[in-house]
C-alpha cells in the first residue's frame, strides 16, 4: 500500500494510475502539485524530495524512480520532470530531453515555475527575467513569496491560465521556436501537467459512475 492506495491489481493492471512529478529541488512546484491529490481519485500522485537542479540529473534521477515505484509505464503510469529554464542553457535541455526519451514528459517553465502563476492573472509575450516575475506579481499579491501556497487564490482562474499558456505556445510555433529551449521565453508546459492531472481523476470517475 503507497498512501492509501491499495496495490492489489485486475488482472495485470493496477486498481490506479501512479504519476511522479520530479521538481528541481525546490518546495514550491512540489507544495503545488500536491494540492492536487485527491482521495479515491485513481490517481496517486507522488512528487519525490530531489536535490538536483540540473535537467540532466533530474532526468536521471526520475529514471530511478521508475524502478523504485515499480512504475508501469505501459499502462497510465507517467513520469514527468518540471524545471526552469532560468539558470540552465540549450545544450543541457537537449541532453536531458535525449535522456528522458520515451520514458518521462518534460515540463518547462521559461523563465521560471512562477509564470504559471502569472498567467492566472493576465497575458503577456514580451521577454521577462526571474526578477521581473516575482516583481510583476507582487504587484498583486502583497508580500508574495514563492515558497508560500497560492493554490487556493490562484485556483478560480486556473482555466484563463491554461489559455493565456496554450496561446504563448502557439505564438512560439508560428515563429518556429523550439519550445523545449531557452529560446522560449516567456512560456511554461506546466498547463499540460495540469491538464493531464485533471483530465485522468475525470476519467476515473466517470468509470466509476
Amino acid at each position: 500500500m503507497v498512501n492509501g492506495y491499495s496495490s492489489r491489481k485486475r488482472g495485470n493492471r493496477k486498481e490506479y494510475r501512479t504519476l511522479v512529478i520530479v521538481c528541481e529541488g525546490k518546495k514550491t512546484e512540489r507544495n503545488y502539485f500536491n494540492r492536487y491529490r485527491e482521495r479515491k481519485s485513481g490517481l496517486l500522485i507522488l512528487t519525490p524530495n530531489s536535490s538536483v537542479t540540473d535537467p540532466e540529473n533530474l532526468v536521471d534521477f526520475a529514471l530511478s524512480q521508475i524502478k523504485k515505484y515499480d512504475l508501469d509505464l505501459a499502462n497510465g503510469d507517467e513520469v514527468w520532470c518540471v524545471f526552469d529554464a532560468d539558470r540552465h542553457t540549450d545544450k543541457n535541455i537537449k541532453n536531458a530531453k535525449e535522456l528522458a526519451e520515451d520514458k518521462m514528459k518534460l515540463c518547462l517553465s521559461n523563465p521560471c515555475f512562477e509564470l504559471w502563476y502569472l498567467l492566472h492573472i493576465y497575458y503577456f509575450e514580451n521577454r521577462v527575467s526571474t526578477s521581473e516575475v516575482h516583481n510583476k506579481l507582487a504587484d498583486y499579491i502583497t508580500n508574495f513569496d514563492k515558497v508560500k501556497d497560492y493554490f487556493d487564490l490562484f485556483l478560480p482562474k486556473r482555466d484563463k491560465a491554461i489559455q493565456n499558456a496554450k496561446r504563448l505556445n502557439q505564438k512560439h510555433k508560428t515563429t518556429r521556436t523550439e519550445l523545449l529551449s531557452t529560446q522560449s521565453n516567456p512560456s511554461t508546459q506546466v498547463f499540460q501537467l495540469v491538464e493531464y492531472i485533471l483530465d485522468t481523476i475525470q476519467k476515473n470517475k466517470r468509470l466509476k459512475l
